[in-house]
C-alpha cells in the first residue's frame, strides 16, 4: 500500500459491536494496544451509529485505509462505502462468519493483519469486483434466493452460533425447504428452471468454507449465476463439515455480466449473509474492480 514517507498512515477502524457474539480478544483494546507506540493515526467507527454518519467520518478524517472489523456483513457496510474510491479496504476477521477474508487469504490473527495493512509485513492492493443488486445493494461476496437464504433466516432466529448453529438450522431449512420455478434472463439467455437456490457468486466459498463457485475470479468482470437444482441431507452436511464443493451433476454454473431472476412465488433472500427478507426479482450486474483491498503478497491473491 502506498504512502508518503513524511506523512504517518491515517487509519480509520469500523468496529461492529456484536460481530462474532463473545469474543475473548476485545478489537478496540487490541488495536489502541498494537498502536501505543507506533505514528500511525488511528480511528474509530462503532456501527452501532447511523451508517451516514460513517460517511461523514470518512469525508472528514481523509483515511488512508478503512478496516472493516468484523464478519462478512461488516465487510459489506465498509465496502458499500468505498466503491470507485480510492481509499483501499482492509479486513480484520471478527465475525462468525469470515468468508471474505478466507477468500482473499487474509490471516485469522489480528496482529498480522496489522502488519498488512502497516506494510510491516508484505502487502498489496487488489482491485476486486462487486455485485450491484437492484440498483442500490452491493453484494461483495456471495447472494442467492432459496435454501442458503432461508438458512441465513432461521439461523438468525435460533441464536446458536458457530458451525453447530448452521447444522441445527440446516435440518429446519430442509424440512421447509421447497423448489422454486425460476426465470434467468439477460441478452444472451433466457431459461427456466427449478432449483433449490439460485447463487449470484462473485466469490468461491461461504463463510463456512462450502464452495459454491470453485471457479469464481474477484477479477474477472464476470460473476457466476450457481443453479441448484437437486439437494440432499448428505450433501448439504458435506459443504458444512468437509469443505467440499456441491455434486456437479446437480448444480449448473453460468457466468454472467448482468442478469435479471424472476421467480414465479416469493422466495427468501440473502446479501452477504443478511437476510434481506421475500422477493420475487433480482436484478444484477457486475461493477468490475470497484473495490481496493489490502491482500498478503501471495501466488493466489496477485493471481
Amino acid at each position: 500500500m502506498a504512502q508518503q514517507s513524511s506523512m504517518p498512515l491515517r487509519l480509520l477502524f469500523v468496529i461492529n459491536p456484536v460481530s462474532g457474539g463473545k469474543k475473548k480478544a476485545d478489537p478496540e483494546a487490541f488495536i489502541k494496544n498494537y498502536f501505543r507506540e507506533r505514528q500511525e493515526e488511528i480511528h474509530f467507527f462503532l456501527l452501532d451509529k447511523p451508517q451516514q454518519a460513517l460517511t461523514d467520518v470518512i469525508k472528514k478524517i481523509k483515511p488512508s485505509c478503512v478496516i472493516a472489523v468484523g464478519g462478512d456483513g461488516t465487510v459489506k457496510m465498509v465496502a458499500e462505502q468505498l466503491v470507485n474510491k480510492d481509499i483501499p479496504m482492509g479486513i480484520l476477521p471478527a465475525g462468525s462468519a469470515n468468508g471474505m477474508a478466507t477468500e482473499l487469504y487474509i490471516p485469522a490473527d489480528w496482529e498480522q493483519v496489522l502488519t498488512l495493512i502497516t506494510r510491516d509485513h508484505p502487502s498489496t492492493i487488489m482491485d476486486i469486483d462487486l455485485i450491484q443488486i437492484n440498483g442500490k445493494e452491493t453484494c461483495i461476496h456471495l447472494s442467492d434466493v432459496g435454501l442458503n437464504a432461508l438458512l441465513v433466516k432461521n439461523f438468525e432466529q435460533r441464536g446458536i452460533r458457530g458451525k453447530l448453529g448452521y447444522a441445527l438450522s440446516a435440518f429446519k431449512t430442509l424440512w421447509q425447504n421447497r423448489r422454486m420455478e425460476v426465470k434467468i434472463e439477460n441478452k444472451n439467455m433466457h431459461l427456466v428452471r427449478h432449483a433449490h437456490m439460485i447463487v449470484l457468486a462473485n466469490a468461491r466459498m461461504y463463510g463456512t468454507g462450502a464452495s459454491i463457485n470453485p471457479d469464481g475470479d474477484l477479477t474477472d468482470g464476470q460473476f457466476e449465476v450457481v443453479i441448484l437444482r437437486k439437494l440432499s441431507i448428505p450433501e448439504l452436511l458435506k459443504m458444512l463439515f468437509r469443505h467440499r464443493p456441491f455434486d456437479p451433476s446437480k448444480t449448473e454454473i453460468l457466468q454472467a455480466s448482468q442478469v435479471t431472476i424472476s421467480t414465479r412465488r416469493w422466495a427468501h433472500f440473502q446479501i452477504d449473509g443478511e437476510y434481506m427478507g421475500k422477493t420475487r426479482q433480482i436484478q444484477a450486474r457486475i461493477l468490475p474492480r470497484a473495490l481496493k483491498v489490502i491482500v498478503p503478497v501471495t501466488p493466489e491473491a496477485a493471481r
